[in-house]
């Protein structure tokens, strides 16, 4: 079974709830936690489908269904605003950077790190600058997320707007040396080790891909 498919009924019914229950506080956040709950059964946790997904759902839903939901984000209460943060990051792809981004900039740290966590699973270059920006917050769980959502995303995708691998590293390396949280550092070291990593199966890789020279016996 494809985990990707998304139910596009559901979906579109649900996203119709978040904006009609305007005067039901609970009952939007019913509703943006069941859409949540949604791309977290699609993608089952898996970074591998980060990226897949949200192209599927978009594909099959259509981002002008996205579209009423992100310009009216910001009047919702500040916890379904979270969970239908997270799941934009997995459903409504790269449309859903720009009201991702405001979100960031939040005073409350829970919902910054939310839209941390949504930016990580969309990528693209918008995505990866709001990103590193987020990666000197001040507060250590939103800096942690950055740095992951970035070692994986360097990990997984050749995006042009990723630095180049070694300044990667020098940036994970910095962070290590610099960052005064014991927890952000161990993040950036995981991902430190899991670029290089990365970059040494790519090596073995393309070393298997060279053919062998034959050589000729003449008689």
């Amino acid at each position: 079974m494809d985990r990707t498919r998304v139910d596009r009924e559901q979906i579109i019914n649900l996203l119709n709830s978040l904006l009609l229950e305007r005067e039901d506080a609970a009952a939007q956040l019913r509703a943006a936690s069941a859409l949540a709950w949604i791309g977290i059964q699609a993608r089952g946790r898996d970074s591998a489908v980060r990226g897949r997904l949200n192209a599927a759902a978009q594909g099959r839903v259509g981002e002008t269904h996205f579209l009423p939901l992100l310009e009216g984000l910001v009047s919702l209460p500040l916890s379904a605003r979270c969970e239908a943060a997270l799941a934009l990051g997995d459903l409504a792809g790269g449309v859903a950077v720009p009201e991702l981004a405001r979100l960031a900039g939040a005073r409350d740290a829970k919902a910054r790190l939310i839209a941390v966590d949504a930016l990580g699973k969309i990528g693209g270059p918008a995505a990866v600058t709001l990103l590193k920006a987020a990666a000197a917050d001040v507060n250590e769980a939103v800096r942690a997320e950055a740095l992951r959502s970035l070692g994986q995303l360097a990990v997984a995708e050749t995006d042009s707007a990723l630095p180049e691998k070694a300044a990667m590293e020098s940036w994970f390396l910095d962070v290590i040396a610099i960052d005064p949280s014991e927890y952000v550092r161990e993040v950036a070291g995981d991902s430190l080790s899991a670029l290089r990593e990365s970059k040494s199966r790519r090596s073995r890789s393309s070393l298997d891909r060279i053919p062998t020279p034959t050589t000729s016996v003449s008689a």
